[in-house]
């Protein structure tokens, strides 16, 4: 705010291109024959979506709570007003995929339980994972806590080899996956997976073997692009 001529406390210093096109956009909803006909809630929308691209453009912070603090609001009026930012003004280009494989490496491993455990900020990615989740027919571990996703391995492989569609065998990756196969068990499973059933195959491999062999699968299979990148994450994080 200006208190005599003067600036105090944290202002949020939008450039001249960016003030032109908040204005315009609010002129857009004001001067054409609509005066006074855009609710609070959509204005607020509007300036809040101006608000996040401006941090976005510039580096700075955009979580919930540095958010709540600069704005003054509540973190879960945050939340709701990215949520609506998403609806009203997504933004262009944007790849969930690629947010979401950043975070993987930041994930936990519970090897008693077999669950990976992943903190996800971002109300809006975290509606874009599950929903891809639930598209698939599989399902996380719910909890309570609005910022953690949790889901058994075998579906968290499933959902990071479906990034980039499905992975092609060719007869060498075939060899090569049966050649890894010690037992009856892991035979099964390498089949399974061989021949697309990835949810059972991993549920087998996830249930019965260690994660060392867990791994040299994984690195075997040939996932492609944001599949590989995603899979390469994951076999750290289960290694840790």
């Amino acid at each position: 705010m200006i208190v005599n001529g003067q600036r105090t406390g944290d202002i949020v210093n939008f450039n001249d291109a960016e003030k032109i096109k908040l204005f315009d956009n609010i002129a857009d909803k004001y001067f054409d024959h609509n005066f006074g006909t855009m609710l609070k809630a959509d204005l607020d929308t509007l300036i809040f979506s101006a608000y996040i691209d401006h941090c976005i453009d510039n580096d700075l912070p955009y979580d919930d709570y540095s958010v709540s603090k600069q704005l003054g609001i509540t973190e879960s009026r945050v939340r709701s007003l990215k949520e609506r930012k998403q609806l009203h003004y997504p933004p262009k280009d944007y790849k969930w995929e690629d947010d979401f494989i950043r975070l993987i490496g930041n994930a936990k491993y519970n090897d008693a339980k077999k669950l990976v455990q992943l903190g996800i900020r971002d109300v809006n990615l975290m509606k874009e994972v599950r929903n891809f989740l639930y598209s698939n027919g599989w399902f996380d571990e719910y909890q309570l806590n609005p910022r953690l996703f949790q889901c058994r391995l075998d579906f968290f492989i499933c959902m990071c080899s479906k990034l980039d569609g499905d992975s092609d065998f060719s007869e060498d990756t075939k060899k090569a996956l049966k050649k890894l196969s010690r037992n009856e068990k892991e035979m099964t499973a390498i089949d399974r997976i061989i021949d697309g059933d990835y949810e059972r195959g991993f549920k087998d491999l996830v249930d019965n073997v260690a994660t060392d062999f867990l791994s040299e699968v994984l690195n075997t299979i040939p996932f492609g692009g944001m599949a590989q990148k995603a899979i390469k994450q994951l076999i750290k994080i289960i290694h840790k």
